[in-house]
Parts: structure tokens; sequence; C-alpha cells
């Protein structure tokens, strides 16, 4: 088990590295923090909101969809983080590029990067064609967590 928790340590800690200071420049130092806040609670549940008031028929179920899909993973997030208690890179590692991002206090698991993966599952599995859009866009929230230094660290506690 020991060395299954290294590997998952030096995985981790060189994915953080890697988005963290080895891609970084003045333009996504500029963009990520932006993009990131699609993954919000704000954006997410706006977008939901907008898609059940615009939408009629099967355009508006998916907006249902995705709102509740939503709300689920909104729940299941805030118990993992409050079983889990994984403390956030800038609170355990030297020189992590930090930006002023808003934070709850754990990192574990990524509250953005679940919120628009299931937004993006939900509106997929509605209307199939919109995997193509919808999925990159969250993966795009995903990375921006990784550069803004406010995922991934080395207190692995399982």
């Amino acid at each position: 088990m020991s060395e299954l928790k290294g590997l998952l340590y030096t995985t981790d800690l060189n994915t953080l590295l890697i988005f963290n200071n080895s891609i970084k420049c003045k333009l996504l130092d500029r963009i990520m923090p932006l993009v990131t806040h699609l993954g919000s609670a704000a954006s997410t549940i706006s977008c939901c909101i907008l898609i059940i008031a615009l939408g009629k028929g099967e355009v508006r179920m998916m907006g249902v969809k995705a709102l509740v899909a939503l709300a689920v993973s909104h729940v299941l997030v805030h118990l993992l983080k409050n079983r889990v208690c994984r403390l956030r890179p800038k609170d355990v590692l030297p020189n992590i590029n930090t930006f002023n991002v808003p934070l709850d206090y754990y990192s574990f698991p990524s509250g953005h990067t679940t919120a628009v993966f299931s937004i993006a599952t939900a509106l997929a599995l509605s209307i199939p064609v919109l995997a193509i859009i919808c999925f990159p866009i969250a993966l795009i929230v995903s990375i921006t967590r990784l550069y803004l230094g406010v995922h991934l660290n080395n207190n692995l506690r399982f």
C-alpha cells in the first residue's frame, strides 16, 4: 500500500508542477483565473437556470437534469472534502504559484471540476453532440485549477 501511496504522491506532485510551474506564461496568467470561474457556483447554477428558462421541451428537461446533477455533485463534493480534509498546495508546498482565487479550506475533490463535468455529462447524455463542446470546456476548467495551484498536494490521506 505504501508503494501505491508513493506512486500517487509522485504523480500528484509532478502533475501539479507541470501545470503550475512549467507551462507558465503571462497570457495564461491572465486567462486562467478568468476561465476557472466557469466552474464556480455562480456560473454553473446560472448556466442551468438559463437553459431551463430559455429552453422548451427536451432542452428545458436537459437543463433540469443538469441542475439536478450539479446539486448532487455539490453535496458529494462537500461530504468528501470534509471527510478527506486534504489541504491546499499553498498550505504544504513551498514555491507554488498562487493567484487571488477564492478558496474554501480543503482541496479534494475540486468543486469547480466536479461541477463542470456533472453539467457536461448531463448535457451530453441528453444531446450527445454537445459532448464535443462540453467535455473540452470541462477539461480546460480542470486544468485551470492545477495551473492556479489550488488542487493537488503532498498531503495524501486515503
